[in-house]
């Protein structure tokens, strides 16, 4: 695990010498990212790959309320992905917060995509008029969403017939 104080290079830390305040200056993830201000203007933050037990599992031993109720962040409005471990199984939006949808997908019974998803990430989308683009640009990246039935309004490039002979040759082959 890499520890990493402002102004200062990451160093190696063992998990167990960490003390509740160094927990904040810890993101194993990207220790090379820089941390300040977002310089995008359509997404303002994201969090990724946080597991879904953070819906279920207290902050504080025998305390009400879970740990994802005490992330300020998924009391934003924006998008989502549910991932069946790393493989993204679905692409949602709220125009409300974060927290209450991905908190259905996560405790609710009545929907089959509640069961299969075990991680999710996150897209802080502040501006509300620019939520339903932020999800048409993921489901269109990503063709292994295969729950979502929301059709992305982007316009499409067609493959040509150079590539589309392509891409059979490499099928035939199993190169692809």
């Amino acid at each position: 695990m890499m520890k990493r104080t402002k102004g200062s290079k990451p160093v190696a830390v063992a998990e167990d010498d960490l003390e509740e305040k160094d927990l904040a200056e810890v993101d194993d993830d990207d220790p090379e990212e820089s941390p300040g201000p977002a310089q995008n203007k359509i997404v303002s933050k994201f969090i990724r790959m946080l597991p879904r037990a953070i819906f279920d599992m207290p902050e504080i031993k025998g305390e009400k309320g879970s740990i994802a109720s005490y992330i300020d962040e998924l009391k934003q409005p924006g998008v989502y992905i549910l991932y069946r471990d790393d493989v993204p199984f679905y692409v949602g939006k709220t125009e409300g917060k974060l927290f209450d949808r991905i908190w259905t997908h996560a405790n609710g019974v009545s929907s089959t995509r509640s069961y299969f998803w075990n991680y999710f990430s996150a897209f802080i989308v502040k501006d509300r008029r620019n939520i339903a683009e932020v999800e048409a640009i993921l489901i269109s990246a990503m063709p292994s969403v295969i729950t979502n039935a929301a059709r992305p309004k982007l316009q499409k490039v067609r493959k040509g017939i150079s590539t589309i002979k392509l891409m059979r040759e490499m099928r035939k082959t199993y190169h692809y």
